[in-house]
């Protein structure tokens, strides 16, 4: 079923498992970060395996519905950034086109640590010769 200028408010890996292969152009996505943040309905405390093993799931879903032409951008935190990064190059064949560090000035107010400003964005394509950037 394809589904045309929908929000879809589901699982992720259950929602894409609902779409034909190749069908969006654009994927986002901003998971959890895995950093024991207090989500109303999400453990965001798993251990790094299973972390892992969950994105490992939701990213390859979002490759099988990505059009050949199409992009994905991700969003994450210092913690998983480079797993993440190989796993979408080596085990998912996609190309990354930035590393982008995206800079904020907004947050919680840390007394214990220095507070999180920052968030890694990967441009990543299917195919390196044919994608679209606007």
């Amino acid at each position: 079923m394809i589904r045309v200028d929908a929000l879809c408010n589901e699982d992720c890996v259950s929602g894409m498992k609902q779409l034909d292969d190749g069908v969006v152009d654009l994927a986002f996505a901003d998971p959890p970060f895995n950093i024991g943040y207090q989500y109303d309905t999400y453990e965001d405390r798993l251990d790094a395996e299973r972390y892992l093993d969950w994105s490992r799931q939701w990213t390859a879903e979002v490759v099988r519905v990505l059009k050949p032409n199409g992009t994905f951008w991700l969003a994450i935190g210092d913690e998983y950034a480079a797993e993440l990064k190989v796993m979408l190059q080596r085990e998912h064949g996609l190309h990354c086109r930035s590393w982008v560090v995206w800079y904020y000035t907004f947050g919680v107010n840390c007394k214990q640590k220095f507070s999180r400003s920052h968030v890694h964005l990967f441009h990543m394509v299917k195919d390196p010769k044919a994608f679209t950037f606007n």
